[in-house]
């Protein structure tokens, strides 16, 4: 009786882990879709209207994400997993070795950390393609301050009306 109780229980945690880990890939996925809108924006479109909106969603996104992380504390409880492991990585080590039997597991972890590292990866680039283009953008106003600047010297001067 105690042996099954123990077994519920370990299938109990395994397809809790499972369903947070689908859903983190889940969000993930939306939230690399949105860093490709946000540099689609920067860079094609110069929309700083639609950056924002999609850095807004780009929040709700990461929002939920943490509250998934919160998920996790009931799945480390249950499981007996401490909350001092250092790293994602020997989190997920530890997890791996609660579930050595399940196939699903390893491989959604893997994806799992696939996604975020790609995400990283496109967070870092739209970073830098957004400093590039407030560069231009800080260029050009400095330009046209200046062009206003020689224009009212010029008037003060006695100049002509410019057009």
């Amino acid at each position: 009786m105690q042996q099954q109780k123990v077994s519920h229980s370990q299938d109990k945690i395994l397809e809790q882990a499972k369903d947070l880990v689908q859903r983190e890939i889940k969000y993930c996925r939306t939230l690399r879709a949105m860093i490709s809108r946000e540099l689609e924006a920067i860079v094609l479109n110069g929309d700083m209207d639609e950056l924002s909106r999609i850095l807004e969603q780009k929040d709700e996104i990461i929002s939920q994400l943490q509250l998934l992380a919160d998920g996790w504390r009931d799945v480390l409880d249950e499981s007996g997993l401490s909350y001092n492991i250092k790293s994602t990585d020997g989190f997920c080590a530890r997890l791996l070795e609660l579930f050595p039997d399940d196939s699903e597991l390893p491989a959604l972890i893997t994806e799992s950390r696939e996604i975020a590292e790609s995400i990283i990866k496109a967070e870092d680039d739209a970073v830098s393609e957004l400093e590039k283009h407030s560069a231009g953008l800080r260029s050009q106003m400095v330009s046209r301050a200046n062009a206003k600047n020689a224009a009212a010297s010029y008037a003060k001067m006695g100049g002509g009306y410019l057009y």
